[in-house]
């Protein structure tokens, strides 16, 4: 478990790492963004997956794992709705090229994704000074809970914690939610996180 000051010292990096990924989102995009952050919550896997069994719409979810001495997976859930507005505002600037393009609402959402997450990536890695190197999103679409278990195959209870956070995105006309999850190895985490 996490101290009260470890929790707020991690929540504080990364709302402050997903906000900056606003900056990018609308250099791409051509359009104002912003993105903010809950607070991170520890949560046991068991709840989390009751918790998602019970969301039944479809779902966009993509994977990053962080390649470095710091074990850490990202997977950030996007419901289909939220992945759809995200999609139509993220494209807006080059609807007419882009939308003959297969499968364009999964490519989009983790585009997106690996935005929001290498901006969170890059503030732990500022503070830590530590080298992060985040793989390239694995996108599955299916239902919330199905995509959790896939992802907490490599989770390991004895040694790995599991932190939730809800993000909001908004831009001219949009207003969408994802839900990030994140796997990092507990005693690692700790050695990095004042007391």
């Amino acid at each position: 478990m996490l101290t009260f000051g470890q929790k707020e010292t991690l929540t504080h990096l990364l709302e402050d790492g997903v906000a900056k990924s606003s900056h990018l989102l609308a250099k791409i995009s051509h359009t104002p963004w912003g993105v903010m952050s809950s607070s991170i919550n520890e949560i046991p896997p068991v709840r989390l997956l009751s918790w998602f069994d019970r969301e039944t719409e479809p779902h966009i979810a993509s994977r990053f794992k962080a390649h470095s001495d710091f074990p850490l997976d990202i997977v950030i859930f996007f419901p289909m709705s939220s992945a759809e507005a995200v999609t139509e505002a993220f494209t807006r600037p080059f609807a007419e090229k882009m939308r003959k393009i297969p499968d364009l609402v999964r490519l989009t959402v983790g585009e997106v994704s690996n935005i929001v997450a290498q901006g969170a990536i890059a503030t732990l890695a500022d503070e830590f000074q530590k080298a992060f190197i985040l793989s390239v999103p694995q996108t599955q679409q299916g239902s919330k809970a199905s995509l959790l278990g896939s992802a907490l195959a490599d989770y390991d209870g004895r040694t790995d914690i599991l932190m939730l956070s809800h993000v909001d995105l908004y831009s001219e006309g949009l207003s969408a939610q994802c839900t990030m999850v994140i796997m990092a190895n507990s005693e690692a985490l700790r050695r990095l996180l004042p007391i």
